[in-house]
């Protein structure tokens, strides 16, 4: 059986994230270029309520705010997350008592809070972009309670970031829920910032909880096959017509379901308004929604370079593969074993050819008459990073294929939808190869090592060893036949 690490060594990492309208505890497995949450708890508090008239944090959300925080101080301390980052953002750094709120809270965790400006919570916001999509280019803008952060993004490196006075929270409570104030005030608030057509016609990159509520209710609409929200992409003008609708709806009139939670509701007018007049002044070729913002990069800061530049989509893989797999993770001999049928393959390609590889042994232990579909299923919905949902499809898709899923069952069409007939094919070639591996090797990697696949143009070959020549069987035989013909190529076995 495979070495599988020891969990129990493994030093989990927190973050602490005091926002203007909620609070926010998440427990990472541990400090990690692929960051898995192990727990994630939020409050709606409110503390930035009134702050514009009043100047000072709201009184009962200060309350529930402190009960809050002691039960997550107690829940860290029985996890032992000594690993634990503290960040503020808008309305403490904003309110004449807020220095007195960090205060009492560093008293309870026995550590220092990061008070963030507003340069800083923009960068912060940006790294949790470039730790889930490590190449973004163009602008990430962070929509929270008290403030919206932008940042600029040049081909995964931070370019700057400003701060604007439109979180949520903060217009509702200064202004109320009427679209003409709200939009008049979002209006102005933008024409002051003088530098925002510098980083127009760019992509732009949505954080935050009141956009991916946003993203996860046009899901639902337009029945979008995979609920994913990391890497939904729409384009702009999509995106600007659902917001004009649900900006012009009050808080009863959504079409909420369980998917969208309701705590989120009072936001989402006011969230469409301001993610409109956005795309209008940005005028974005296309919007992503991620579901990774200044929790993940607060953790992703701490990395090391050599860390950072690790390929988070690889690292999961290979971690859920050294958990599962039967024998000790054979990724690196599998995809050496059917890269001869890639020729002039890119790089994008490659990664995602290794990814497939090192989950190819993850459904063993499910009953086999539904292997293929629970691992179809399950690898759609693993929070992987650094993926578009192109490529996870393809993935799932080909490792269905591995199990032997019938490419024609009815349970496949509506993600299939996102594919085109080259990635099936793909997805397929890869599924059917890995089959024959599996055969060939009885899922020994180490066995295929005396044979290899020969890819001419009109015949597919498998050369075996004599050494290996018990392996071959018609069950082998016949698999090869049928990779071959899914090539177009005329099947060979030789043993030599």
């Amino acid at each position: 059986m495979a070495t599988h690490p020891n969990s129990s060594a493994l030093r989990p990492a927190g973050v602490l994230d005091i926002g203007s309208n909620s609070i926010r505890l998440v427990v990472y497995q541990s400090r990690s270029r692929a960051p898995i949450p192990v727990f994630n708890d939020r409050v709606i508090c409110g503390i930035g309520r009134h702050l514009d008239s009043t100047g000072h944090l709201d009184v009962e959300g200060v309350e529930r705010a402190l009960a809050s925080l002691r039960r997550y101080a107690a829940l860290t301390r029985a996890m032992g997350v000594e690993d634990l980052d503290i960040v503020a953002t808008a309305a403490t750094r904003e309110a004449a008592d807020g220095a007195e709120f960090l205060s009492s809270i560093e008293q309870m965790f026995e550590r220092t809070v990061g008070q963030l400006d507003g340069e800083e919570e923009a960068r912060l916001g940006a790294s949790g972009v470039l730790c889930g999509m490590p190449d973004a280019d163009g602008v990430g803008g962070d929509l929270g309670g008290g403030s919206l952060e932008l940042a600029t993004l040049d081909s995964g490196v931070f370019g700057g970031g400003h701060s604007l006075p439109l979180g949520h929270l903060r217009l509702l409570t200064d202004l109320g829920s009427k679209q003409k104030i709200l939009s008049k005030r979002i209006d102005a608030v933008l024409r002051s910032a003088d530098w925002l057509p510098n980083i127009a016609g760019r992509q732009f990159y949505a954080i935050g909880g009141a956009w991916r509520a946003i993203a996860r209710l046009h899901m639902i609409q337009s029945g979008y096959p995979l609920r994913v929200i990391h890497n939904y992409s729409l384009s702009a003008e999509r995106v600007a017509a659902f917001c004009e609708i649900i900006a012009g709806l009050s808080k009863a009139s959504l079409p909420l379901t369980d998917a969208v939670p309701a705590q989120r509701a009072a936001a989402m007018p006011v969230s469409a308004m301001i993610l409109q007049q956005l795309i209008e002044r940005l005028e974005p070729r296309e919007i992503v929604f991620s579901a990774l913002g200044i929790r993940e990069g607060v953790l992703f800061d701490r990395l090391g370079d050599g860390e950072k530049a690790r390929d988070p989509l690889l690292l999961a893989c290979q971690g859920i593969a050294d958990r599962e797999n039967r024998f000790a993770s054979g990724g690196d001999s599998l995809s050496e074993w059917v890269a001869p049928l890639f020729p002039d393959e890119a790089a994008a390609a490659r990664r995602l050819r290794i990814a497939v590889c090192l989950l190819a042994d993850i459904g063993w232990h499910e009953h086999p008459d539904y292997r293929s579909e629970q691992v179809y299923f399950r690898i759609l919905r693993l929070p992987l990073i650094a993926i578009t949902h192109v490529e996870k499809a393809k993935i799932a898709l080909a490792v269905y294929r591995r199990y032997g899923g019938n490419m024609e069952d009815h349970a496949l069409r509506a993600v299939n939808t996102l594919l085109d007939p080259d990635d099936i094919r793909w997805s397929r070639t890869l599924g059917d190869a890995l089959r024959l591996a599996e055969t060939l090797s009885g899922g020994k990697s180490e066995w295929l090592a005396g044979s290899r696949l020969k890819l001419g143009k009109e015949r597919l070959t498998l050369q075996v060893d004599p050494a290996g020549a018990d392996l071959v069987s018609d069950v082998v035989r016949n698999r090869l036949s049928q990779l071959a013909s899914q090539l177009q190529r005329k099947s060979k076995l030789t043993l030599d």
